[in-house]
């Protein structure tokens, strides 16, 4: 006798084109709603150096005969985040998820200046570190009160810093202000990252200069 036909298993044969048409619709789909890789950006430039600093900078550097102390930096709220923040006109600005800072903004500007002043002056820096009795420090407090971008266009900084020596007083209080362009060749993040890099060059060189001026015995000014 003729054994009957396997039922089990012909449903199963007949079910896979569709199983593998529903397969490949499913994995368009999650490929399209994949997001693009992130991007990270410091502004913390090759060399260390701040723009226009005639110093030696690394480990060729004179030692000082004092150290400095950078203190973390205060920035806005609104631009207190891991992803870039843009401004694109009429007051809308737009969070960009997959440009993003390589830490958090107040490390990156602490961080930042803090090198550039170490290597201007041929200083260290011993905030939160035991120090010597007779070290003098400088004391550096950096508050951003604007940070600015806008691709295509420029990036502006303002902050308001202070310098301290210790044992002593305010050495100086001063307010840094300043725009740099950032419409290169394709006006995107790339561009308007390396401007906010100039301006936190020419706002450590203003303090490295400010401290410089106090440890030979002179009277420091606000740069213009």
């Amino acid at each position: 006798m003729t054994s009957p036909p396997d039922m089990t298993r012909s449903p199963r044969r007949r079910a896979t084109p569709m199983a593998g048409a529903v397969l490949a619709a499913l994995t368009l789909v999650l490929a399209s709603c994949a997001s693009p890789p992130s991007r990270f950006y410091t502004l913390t430039d090759d060399t260390g150096t701040p723009a226009g600093s005639t110093a030696t900078s690394g480990a060729n550097a004179p030692a000082a005969r004092y150290a400095v102390e950078v203190s973390p930096v205060a920035v806005p709220e609104q631009v207190d985040r891991p992803q870039i923040v843009v401004t694109r006109g009429s007051g809308r600005v737009d969070i960009l998820e997959e440009s993003r800072w390589a830490a958090p903004l107040k490390t990156e500007l602490t961080s930042t200046i803090s090198r550039k002043l170490t290597q201007h002056l041929g200083a260290m820096d011993v905030y939160g570190l035991p120090r010597a009795d007779g070290l003098t420090v400088y004391r550096v407090s950096t508050s951003v009160q604007r940070f600015e971008s806008v691709p295509g266009e420029q990036a502006a900084l303002a902050a308001v810093w202070s310098v301290r020596r210790v044992p002593g007083d305010v050495v100086l209080t001063c307010r840094f202000a300043g725009t740099e362009t950032a419409s290169g060749s394709t006006g995107g993040i790339d561009e308007v990252v390396a401007a906010q890099r100039r301006l936190v060059d020419r706002l450590a060189l203003g303090i490295g200069n400010a401290i410089a001026t106090s440890a030979q015995g002179a009277t420091p000014h606000c740069e213009r």
